[in-house]
């Protein structure tokens, strides 16, 4: 049985024990995700999404009726929104989920703390944006036509999709922690999505009144999605666009600060007690 030990004298088995419980966490989280195929079908839903998208646009450049530069903005605007919706999705019925299906329990005997099995679940629950970020990257090259806005367009995007990924992903686990069933908060994930895409549809002079300076402040899509428009469409300078940088900044400090520091020690793996009583109750109606 020597195999199953390294050079230290230690088995395999000590091996994973001594691993950080986030780590194992994130591992058969992904497993979970990739190999089981859920992370794979919603990122062919973000290609099929993505392809539908580039092909409007390449029909509206061939009619010169679209610019590059607003088709690379175009284009990874789609890929931020797209792929945020990712990790929503997935981080919303992290817990929930789980919950009810009561697979939380047996970590309830392991010695892991509350903020580590949080972390594993948040990191594979945002494993899928770098995946999608990548795979919008061929549609934007070639719908830039040689622009020379195409390299820093997709650097910004990549910070700016980053960041708006990591607080959706982190609303979706706080909605998924205080929620007691998946539907709950998958609706709830899905109509703060809804909500945040709406701003986007209203005419610019609404964006430009007190009102609409607040969304901005407020939004992290909208924000990022003013930075790449005025940035490489209007060409403003990038002094003029540093306060369409707070709103991302800040939320992604709020959100992580409220996960990590708040709703993960007060995490709850058990069946909630009101099912309990439910149950109870339904047994002694039967008897």
């Amino acid at each position: 049985m020597s195999a199953g030990r390294d050079p230290g004298g230690r088995t395999s088995a000590d091996v994973r024990s001594s691993a950080p419980v986030w780590w194992l966490v994130f591992r058969r989280e992904l497993a979970d995700l990739w190999i089981g195929g859920k992370a794979l079908n919603l990122l062919i839903l973000f290609s099929v999404l993505m392809s539908i998208t580039a092909f409007l646009l390449a029909t509206n450049s061939e009619l010169s009726l679209t610019p590059p530069r607003m088709m690379i903005v175009t284009t990874l605007q789609a890929a931020i929104s797209f792929g945020l919706f990712i990790g929503l999705v997935i981080a919303a019925e992290s817990f929930s989920g789980e919950r009810e299906r009561a697979t939380l329990e047996p970590l309830l005997l392991a010695p892991a703390g509350r903020r580590q099995i949080v972390a594993g679940k948040y990191l594979a629950a945002l494993s899928p944006w770098p995946v999608a970020l990548l795979l919008s990257f061929p549609y934007v090259t070639i719908l830039a036509q040689g622009d020379i806005a195409l390299v820093p367009a997709l650097l910004w995007a990549t910070i700016l999709g980053t960041l708006v990924a990591v607080v959706y992903t982190g609303f979706g686990m706080l909605v998924s922690i205080w929620s007691d069933s998946s539907r709950t908060s998958l609706f709830v994930s899905l109509l703060a999505y809804i909500l945040s895409l709406l701003p986007a549809q209203l005419p610019g002079g609404f964006l430009a009144s007190p009102v609409g300076a607040v969304i901005e402040a407020t939004n992290p899509l909208e924000a990022a999605r003013q930075f790449l428009l005025k940035g490489f469409v209007e060409v403003r300078p990038v002094e003029e666009l540093w306060g369409l940088l707070y709103a991302p900044i800040a939320l992604t400090v709020l959100v992580l600060a409220v996960v990590f520091l708040y709703a993960a020690p007060r995490l709850r793996l058990e069946a909630t007690a009101g099912l309990g009583r439910s149950i109870g109750r339904g047994v002694e109606v039967a008897r």
